[in-house]
């Protein structure tokens, strides 16, 4: 257990090259994959409070990572999205924690690094079939 979230940890250390501050890069990250979305629809998402997303996104917006665009859906409300330049700061975080894992692999023979990826995996899937169960109990 101590592995685990030593190695979290240093995965979301700040990387000489992040634009950002890491605990912004999970908003940056649901928008990513998931596209325009309310506030609402993202601090759901996340599983945090709304202020506390708001406070975030506001501070992505006048860095330029966000935008906010009109709801097709409800015109009194706003959806927010990625730019360009958010886009671009999501790619590069995830190249720079890639390429540290990459190097550090680089010397593993293929053999261990797939039986890393499989177990690795089998974790991932094992504690969220977990996780589920429990919030469905």
């Amino acid at each position: 257990m101590v592995t685990m979230m030593s190695l979290g940890r240093r995965l979301r250390n700040r990387f000489p090259d992040d634009r950002v501050d890491f605990s912004a890069l999970p908003i940056l990250k649901a928008l990513w994959h998931g596209g325009p979305m309310r506030l609402s629809a993202l601090a759901a998402a996340l599983d945090l409070d709304a202020s506390t997303v708001s406070r975030h996104v506001r501070h992505l917006e006048e860095r330029g990572m966000l935008e906010r665009t009109g709801d097709p859906d409800d015109g009194r409300a706003s959806r927010v999205t990625l730019t360009e330049q958010g886009t671009a700061c999501m790619d590069q975080a995830i190249e720079s924690r890639r390429a540290m894992i990459r190097e550090l692999l680089d010397g593993w023979p293929a053999k261990d690094r797939e039986r890393l990826r499989t177990l690795l995996t089998r974790l991932y899937t094992d504690l969220s079939t977990s996780t589920n169960q429990q919030e469905n109990a």
